[in-house]
Formats: structure tokens, C-alpha cells, sequence
């Protein structure tokens, strides 16, 4: 089950860049909703906001653009994409095709200290279930079907990942926000068997759990449509 991704953030000492600072600004509002689908972003006012010139703006709305949280249009400015729920298959269809190549690749590559990096994530996963922790849970989620491309080298696939789990969290709050999510127990449990079938080295095992644990989201979501 797809969780909802959180925002890129500088670790230790490292200073943001102004691009970044104002992408990171930007693209929270964008996901949380307070610039709304189909606003217009006027790149000389976001400068003057933000205390930059219009380079680094520039450079944000061009990255925000890439994770399409923003329209750039030749001679009529930049928008707020809208949120469209017809793509909600899509997503999921993609979500699952990058967690499951990046899963199978990362097979050769597992050691204990890729294990139990998993299995921590996992102690996380159900922790935060039994106890109710829903923003803790989603964010124990993203890592466990992140780290996978990280142990198999696939920074592509990472990228392609953050950016899909971004267009998703943007799409569940402003599209979902209302509904009942869909069983962490249930979700925990593909979770545990994903776990069982790295620690066996089955490919085959965890494409299939793979598949049936995105299409069970996509299964619950798609029938709150109806």
C-alpha cells in the first residue's frame, strides 16, 4: 500500500540552496493543499515572497514541473496542476511495476545489515498500526518500499518512485481525504510475507505479494469512487 511521501529535507548541517528552500515551500503547499489545483503562479510575486531572484524560482517550479505539481506553459504562465482521479490507476500501476523490479533487484544485494534494516521498518510498521499512529505509519511505509531501490542501486527507480508517491499523497489528500483508509492490518501482513520472501531469496514469491498488495489499494480506493 502506497504511503504518502513526505517532502525532501536537509540532514545535519547542510544549508538548502535557495531553489531548494523554495521548491520545499512551494511543494509542501501544493501537496497540502493550500495552493490549489489549477492556481496561477506569478514568478516575479513567488521572488519577491521568498526573498530571491527569479533563477532559483525558476529552478523550483522546473523541478516541481518534473513531478507534475506544476504546469509551465509557453506565453501563458505557470499553474497548479489539477488533480485528476482518473489517474489513480495509473499511479498505482506504476507504484507497483518500480516496487516490484526494484524488490527482485535488490535480491543479490541483501546482507544482514540490509535485513535487518528491513525488519526494523517492519517493527515500525506494526507498532505504529497497533497504536493508531497513522502519520507514523505512512511514514514507515514510504521507507520500507523505498529502501528496496536503495539496496539494489536503482536511484532511477527511486526517483521514479518519489516522484509517483508525491502525485499520490497530493491526489489522497485533496481526493481522499474524507474516506476510510484501507486495513493497516491487512497491509501489515503483506508487509510481513514481502519480509518472509527477501529473507528466502524468492523472486518469484515477492513479485506476487507485490502485486496483490498494490492492487488491493488500488481495489479500496477506486471503489470509493463509485
Amino acid at each position: 500500500m502506497p504511503a504518502r511521501s513526505n517532502s525532501p529535507r536537509t540532514t545535519g548541517n547542510v544549508i538548502p540552496t535557495k531553489h531548494m528552500a523554495v521548491y520545499e515551500a512551494l511543494r509542501a503547499e501544493i501537496v497540502g493543499g493550500a495552493l490549489k489545483p489549477g492556481e496561477v503562479l506569478v514568478i516575479d510575486a513567488l521572488a519577491k515572497r521568498f526573498q530571491v531572484s527569479i533563477i532559483p524560482v525558476r529552478e523550483a517550479l522546473r523541478q516541481l514541473q518534473s513531478e507534475r505539481l506544476v504546469e509551465i506553459r509557453p506565453h501563458t504562465g505557470v499553474r497548479v496542476t489539477p488533480v485528476d482521479v482518473s489517474s489513480l490507476g495509473e499511479i498505482f500501476a506504476l507504484l507497483g511495476a518500480l516496487e516490484i523490479a526494484s524488490a527482485v533487484n535488490a535480491l543479490p544485494n541483501l546482507n544482514k545489515d540490509s535485513l535487518g534494516e528491513l525488519e526494523g521498518i517492519l517493527e515500525r510498521l506494526e507498532q505504529t498500526a497497533g497504536r493508531g499512529d497513522r502519520a507514523g505509519f505512512e511514514s514507515a511505509n514510504r521507507e520500507f518500499h523505498l529502501l528496496p531501490c536503495r539496496i539494489a542501486g536503482f536511484s532511477r527507480a527511486e526517483q521514479a518512485l518519489q516522484s509517483l508517491l508525491t502525485e499520490w499523497e497530493r491526489l489522497h489528500r485533496l481526493a481522499f481525504h474524507r474516506t476510510q483508509p484501507p486495513d493497516v492490518a491487512a497491509a501489515n501482513n503483506d508487509h510481513r510475507a514481502i519480509m518472509r520472501a527477501f529473507r528466502q531469496r524468492d523472486a518469484a514469491q515477492l513479485a506476487e505479494i507485490l502485486t496483490r498488495h498494490n492492487q488491493a489499494a488500488a481495489a479500496h480506493y477506486r471503489s470509493l469512487l463509485k
